[in-house]
Parts: C-alpha cells; sequence; structure tokens
C-alpha cells in the first residue's frame, strides 16, 4: 500500500495583491547565514528540516551491478562499466543535497516575509533521483490554491519577490525570464547553486513525483538517465532554451523506450497501474517522493545490462521510431500518432504548436501538452536525428564510444 507522509498544507488565504503589499526582508537574515556557512564547510546540520518528499540518496547493494548483469558481448560489459562509473562520479552527493535543503530553508523564510503561508519546494533533478552535482534547484513556489495566469500573474508576483530577494545578502546574479513559465534565476553566493524558481507551476511537483518512482523501480534507471544526458551534452543537443532537448525530455525518451520497445518491459506504467496515486487530482502538498510501492511485483525480467540498454535507446530512435508521425509518450504502452495526441490538446495549445511549428511531440504524462515545444526549427531536428544515427553507427561497430563523445557530431 502506498504511504502518504502529508505535507504542510500551504496554500494561502490572502489574495496575491494584499501579500505583496507586505514585502519586507526577513529579520532573521544573520542567523540564516550563520546556518547557511555550517553547511557550507560540510559541519552536519542538525536543525535543518529536510524535505519531507526527498528521495534517498543511497542506493541498496541489492541494486549494485554484478558479473551477471555486466554480461553479453566485452564490448557491451565495458559500456556498462562506463556508464556505471560515470554515474557514481557525477550523482548528487548527501551534502550537496544537504545543502539545497539549507538554502531551500533559508529561502522559504525570506519569502515567507511576502506569501505568510506559502509553501516552496524542490522539483526536477535535485530530488527525482536523476541529479548531478552540477544540477541547478529548481522549486516550485505555491501561494495560492488557484490556477495563476503564467503570463500576467506569475509574473507580476515573481517581479515584485524579486524586489525582496535581491536585498538577500547570500543571493546575486538575478534575473527575470519571461517565459511561458517565467521565473527568477539567481546564485548562491555560499555553495555557487544556481537556482530557478517558479509560482504555481504546480505540473512539476507532480512530474517530479512520478519520475522519482520510475527512478526506483529498477537499479538501472537511473544510470541511464544521467549517462544520456552526458551524451546529450556531448552531442550539443540538450539546451531547451537553444531550442533543443531538455533533461526533462530525454527522460520521458528514455522512459518511453524501456516501457515500450525492450522486450520483457523494463519499466511499467504507473499511471495505469496506480492511477488513484498518479493523477492530477491529488492535492500537491500531499505528493511524497518515498512512498512506497509494491516493488517486487514491479520487477522486471529484463536482464539486459546497461551498455545494452543504451545501445537499444540510440537504436529505436534512430531505426524505429518516426519522429513525423509519431509522439512519444508514457501514459500507454505504445507510441501514439501525432494527430490522434494534437487533437486532446485544447485550442489554445494546438494553435501554440501549430504557430511554432513544433516538430518534435513529447507528451507531458499530466497536462498531456507538448514538452518539446521548443524544437521548432527543421535545422535542430536534423542535428537531434543526427546525433542518434552517428552514435548508432559507432556502437554497432563497437568503436569507442569516446571517438563521438568527444568529438560530438561535426
Amino acid at each position: 500500500m502506498f504511504k502518504k507522509n502529508k505535507i504542510r498544507k500551504t496554500q494561502t488565504n490572502k489574495s496575491v495583491n494584499s501579500s505583496i503589499s507586505n514585502l519586507a526582508v526577513c529579520s532573521n537574515e544573520s542567523k540564516i547565514i550563520n546556518n547557511r556557512k555550517r553547511i557550507r564547510d560540510g559541519t552536519p546540520l542538525s536543525s535543518a528540516s529536510f524535505q519531507p518528499n526527498a528521495i534517498p540518496f543511497t542506493t541498496s547493494s541489492s541494486f549494485i551491478p554484478t558479473s551477471s548483469t555486466l554480461s553479453s558481448s566485452l564490448y557491451m560489459e565495458n559500456l556498462s562499466v562506463k556508464i556505471w562509473e560515470l554515474y557514481g562520479r557525477t550523482k548528487q552527493s548527501p551534502l550537496k543535497y544537504k545543502k539545497k535543503i539549507c538554502l531551500l530553508n533559508a529561502l522559504h523564510m525570506v519569502i515567507s516575509g511576502v506569501f505568510e503561508n506559502a509553501g516552496l519546494y524542490i522539483v526536477g533533478s535535485s530530488i527525482n533521483g536523476f541529479g548531478s552535482n552540477q544540477s541547478d534547484m529548481d522549486m516550485c513556489l505555491l501561494v495560492t490554491s488557484r490556477d495563476l495566469h503564467q503570463k500576467n500573474e506569475a509574473t507580476f508576483i515573481l517581479s515584485r519577490l524579486l524586489q525582496s530577494l535581491r536585498k538577500c545578502r547570500f543571493l546575486h546574479n538575478f534575473s527575470l525570464i519571461r517565459a511561458k513559465v517565467p521565473i527568477i534565476k539567481f546564485r548562491d553566493k555560499y555553495t555557487g547553486i544556481d537556482c530557478d524558481l517558479n509560482v504555481n507551476n504546480v505540473i512539476g511537483l507532480y512530474n517530479t513525483h512520478l519520475l522519482a518512482m520510475y527512478a526506483k523501480v529498477d537499479w538501472r534507471v537511473r544510470p541511464l538517465g544521467i549517462f544520456i544526458k552526458h551524451w546529450a551534452q556531448c552531442m550539443d543537443i540538450h539546451d531547451a532554451q537553444r531550442g533543443r532537448l531538455s533533461t526533462y525530455c530525454l527522460l520521458l525518451m528514455l522512459i518511453h523506450y524501456l516501457q515500450t520497445a525492450c522486450i520483457p518491459p523494463v519499466l511499467p506504467n504507473l499511471q495505469e497501474k496506480f492511477p488513484e496515486l498518479f493523477n492530477y487530482t491529488i492535492p500537491p502538498y500531499e505528493l511524497d517522493m518515498n512512498g512506497q510501492l509494491p516493488w517486487n511485483e514491479l520487477k522486471s525480467t529484463n536482464l539486459n545490462n546497461l551498455g545494452e540498454l543504451f545501445k537499444g535507446f540510440i537504436y529505436y530512435y534512430t531505426n524505429e521510431f518516426n519522429f513525423n508521425k509519431w509522439a512519444i509518450t508514457i501514459r500507454h504502452n505504445r507510441p501514439f500518432m501525432k494527430n490522434i495526441t494534437m487533437k486532446q490538446l485544447t485550442i489554445y495549445e494546438q494553435n501554440y504548436i501549430m504557430n511554432r511549428n513544433c516538430k518534435i511531440f513529447i507528451e507531458e504524462p499530466f497536462s498531456q501538452t507538448n514538452a518539446a515545444r521548443s524544437i521548432h526549427s527543421d535545422n535542430i531536428v536534423s542535428y537531434i536525428k543526427q546525433a542518434f544515427i552517428k552514435t548508432n553507427e559507432i556502437l554497432s561497430n563497437q568503436c569507442p564510444l569516446e571517438s563521438i563523445m568527444e568529438l560530438g557530431i561535426n
């Protein structure tokens, strides 16, 4: 049975405007800074209230790959070792996570001077199991239980909140990004952690929860996710701000492959198996990243090692998946025709996608919108496809992976 460790309800009962009128810098900033210094020096911070929906830091010894899982060919075995070693070197450390929690608490104290009952949550790779020590800290600020118009209301709230954050001595490098989901970007002086803060973009909480559960189903998912992100960075196809694939899109592509193209599947369809746990109607403060599922029942009989799964991932998107016709989805156990997926969207989303001429459709599993909406250039799509094609050639010919990871596709 799935256990819920409920988080304190944080929606404010006050109006946004009345909260903003009470803008103030937290009077306890000296106390905040002292606590921040302790965690910066690596000293355990016993008073830090760790986010209750945190994912465990360590992997159980039962999940460490053995010689039996690193079998098949010597080439695939070596590739598996490289994937695992990269994961071990780059995955987010417990100390880095503690620093992020300490920063979260400090920010919440400051923001409470603006929105007294607001909730502040970490979302994304810092907490879903796919984070590295270089990962930014993405956060969602919940100020109201109702939906906010992101272009107008959320931007207004962030622009006023920015005035308060600028007065914090431990923050710098501020910028307000007026995107479809506006964010404030800033950096923590003590740890160098870069932060992105949005307001009431609650879909990120549900996405984070779902990916955290998928990361726990099979030990191979996390190292594959981190390695694929590293591969995409080397191939210069990872950067949503430049019209390329985001980390979130890459992870959805990986989960889709592990559900759909592997025989037998490595991952189940969690939304299909547990619709009462993974849906948009659950209050966001009830989502539990440490929730328990019947893990033994979900265990896959697929024995492919990391190298074989990475090769299969590349082969699938090179030779089997048609980006022109199909949409990538993890809500179904098969790809969906693009035109069918489009019909499920609102008129606004359909017009947005058609006007932007989005070339790749990766379905967001809750809102069912296009997570790859930033990709609207034929040249970029061709560039992404070439990355898969050239990597597939390298793997098929059993050439050293470094030859493409170092040179890219130029």
